[in-house]
């Protein structure tokens, strides 16, 4: 059990990482072939289960909240699904490129590798048609005339 909470807590520490906007240590060959082996071995399923539980997460967030109604046993549900995908690619998948990662670079590799493919995962999220052209609104109440000012040189 301690092993499976190392690689939750690390793959925690990516989300954290990705989202958070921080610059993370580079990583080395071995922990590049696992982000390569994690992305290539993920399915369009697999990438929207981790975006539905990514959502179910951050709707967790005070600041969003009132916003979702995502239950404790759906997102229990999403928890327990994202850790079977996360097993399968660590022992399954792309045991060999985990094996040579952690051999070769320690803990933190995880969460770099994980961190990419929850960046991934987002982006395919973000990518949907309705999605992109919901963000993009944003651009029609944007102070445009404010924005080339600021843009000049003071």
């Amino acid at each position: 059990m301690k092993k499976t909470n190392a690689v939750i807590l690390s793959a925690a520490i990516g989300l954290l990482g990705a989202f958070a906007g921080g610059t993370p240590a580079r990583a080395g060959e071995s922990a590049d072939q696992l982000t390569k082996c994690l992305v290539q071995s993920t399915t369009e399923e697999d990438k929207a289960q981790l975006a539905r539980w990514i959502f179910a997460s951050a709707a967790q967030n005070p600041n969003v909240s009132d916003f979702s109604t995502v239950t404790d046993e759906q997102r229990t549900e999403m928890t327990k699904s994202a850790a079977a995908l996360l097993g399968r690619l660590l022992t399954r998948d792309c045991r060999a490129q985990f094996h040579d990662a952690k051999k070769n670079e320690g803990e933190n590799m995880l969460a770099m590798s994980f961190g990419t493919l929850v960046q991934v995962a987002v982006g395919d999220l973000i990518d949907n048609p309705a999605v992109s052209q919901a963000l993009g609104g944003i651009d029609k109440e944007l102070d445009k005339q404010a924005l080339a000012e600021a843009a000049k040189e003071p």
